[in-house]
């Protein structure tokens, strides 16, 4: 695991600098609160830990649910 210290506005690079997988910015830091935001392509999925345990657990359950919710297509 990877700790680094950054300031609001200041911007963490994942992956190659030349051709970036994404983005993660500090927004806003408020007291005790900090809005962190990500730029990332769609087709990478980026979930809160505890969307991240739900989707697992609904996997592993199997299909109970019609269908799903997927990003609409742009064009």
């Amino acid at each position: 695991m990877l700790v680094i210290t950054r300031r609001e506005g200041e911007e963490v690079v994942i992956g190659d600098p030349a051709a970036p997988l994404g983005i993660v910015r500090i927004s806003v830091i408020k007291g005790d609160r900090v809005r962190i935001a990500f730029e990332f392509p769609r087709e990478i999925a980026v979930h809160r830990r505890e969307v991240a345990d739900q989707i697992l657990r609904d996997e592993e359950s199997g299909p109970g649910i019609a269908g799903q919710i997927r990003p609409g297509e742009s064009g």
